[in-house]
């Protein structure tokens, strides 16, 4: 009798549902564990990202101030919609005429309703978003000179993002809310020791430091260069509280 080269193969028993379930489960775990690590590292690139963009902003509007003599006029994030304009829009004077910085950054962390009800992020308009630019501005007489002197060009200004824990602004809780004039309205900056999603807005101060926590006339320095008191309380005290601490004629450290 031929031998039989070629055996047949028995058959292998396939998976129980038991052990599909088990091996179902233990993925789900898995995936469980390492998700919010992801999802965390994410948000932490996003941050970085972000305070890149805010320091490369920085470094144009300086470029622009040693051209101009003065700084933009203040920006909102969603710098494209037409009933804005560039006197509203004051980071896109980075862009053009003069290329001080190639194109604008978009916001990592795009918010939600700004002063009036209008859009700082998201709400009413699709984009793109950009940072915020606020700050204390130049009285009216000085810039008449200025290609653009009817725009309340900015003495002391900072350049900021919602943050993780958008779409709330930090300093946009209050619609009167300035992060370097004083208005009473305290502002917290972002801190990664205190979670990836902690509370705190991403910001970036530059101008002159003397105008930080000054109580002016709705953030427009006086024409008589008087420092005029925005409110009647005179319990308001000089500097603008910034986690917690009050920084008068100084920038709080980035």
């Amino acid at each position: 009798m031929r031998p039989n080269f070629f055996p047949s193969i028995s058959k292998q028993g396939g998976f129980t549902l038991i052990e599909l379930l088990i091996v179902i489960a233990i993925i789900l775990i898995l995936i469980a564990i390492a998700l919010p690590n992801f999802l965390d590292a994410q948000i932490r690139a996003r941050v970085v990202r972000a305070k890149g963009e805010l320091r490369t902003l920085a470094i144009a509007m300086e470029s622009y101030h040693l051209d101009w003599k003065y700084y933009p006029s203040f920006s909102f994030p969603n710098y494209t919609t037409a009933y804005l304009g560039r006197i509203n829009a004051g980071l896109t004077w980075l862009t053009s005429p003069n290329a001080y910085i190639k194109s604008l950054p978009e916001d990592p962390f795009p918010g939600d309703q700004g002063p009036g009800g209008h859009p700082i992020g998201g709400a009413g308009h699709e984009g793109p978003f950009s940072y915020i630019l606020d700050g204390v501005q130049t009285p009216r007489f000085e810039y008449l000179s200025h290609p653009d002197g009817n725009a309340g060009l900015l003495k002391a200004w900072c350049i900021y993002s919602l943050g993780p824990d958008r779409p709330v602004a930090e300093v946009r809780a209050n619609h009167n809310a300035n992060p370097v004039c004083n208005n009473g309205e305290p502002i917290f900056t972002y801190a990664p020791t205190n979670g990836t999603k902690s509370k705190g807005d991403l910001m970036k101060y530059g101008g002159d430091p003397w105008w930080m926590g000054v109580i002016v006339d709705d953030c427009i320095v006086a024409i008589d260069g008087e420092i005029r008191g925005r409110y009647a309380d005179p319990s308001r005290q000089p500097g603008q509280p910034v986690n917690d601490i009050r920084y008068l004629h100084r920038f709080p450290p980035d």
